[in-house]
């Protein structure tokens, strides 16, 4: 289940600088999943989206997956900062939930998708950056 692959990164701090490292050594995306508590939309999502397990397997298999409640206490490490999990949100630019960030093995942010995605669509985005087709969209 998706839950316990990812249940590192629920509650207490977030190095996403140790999670850049890792994905260099796998060659592997970072998805960063924001949401906030008494989102309707993110709690579909996780209750649905990410329950999947056609979703789950594209996640284990080209993701590093990271589950920031930006709510919950706890520091988040990026890039030179080391702030809140909800100041992170609004330093990067996405204080809308839920959020769907991805990050290359780089560090860099190479796309992203705010608002509700249902299991299909969240598989063609998976895809979508797995294979970095986002280098051919705008």
């Amino acid at each position: 289940m998706l839950l316990t692959f990812v249940s590192m990164t629920l509650a207490g701090d977030v190095d996403l600088d140790q999670l850049v490292a890792e994905a260099k050594k796998t060659n592997k995306h970072i998805l960063v999943f924001l949401h906030i508590t008494g989102c309707n939309y993110c709690l579909k999502m996780q209750e649905w989206t990410f329950d999947d397990d056609r979703v789950i397997e594209a996640i284990k298999k080209d993701f590093i997956f990271v589950d920031i409640n930006v709510r919950d206490k706890g520091l988040v490490s990026f890039d030179n900062m080391k702030v809140s999990k909800l100041k992170f949100a609004k330093e990067i630019g996405y204080p809308m939930y839920p959020s769907c960030l991805f990050f290359d093995k780089n560090g860099e942010l190479v796309y992203d998708e705010v608002g509700y995605r249902d299991e299909e669509k969240f598989l063609d985005t998976l895809k979508l950056v797995s294979t970095k087709a986002y280098n051919d969209t705008e």
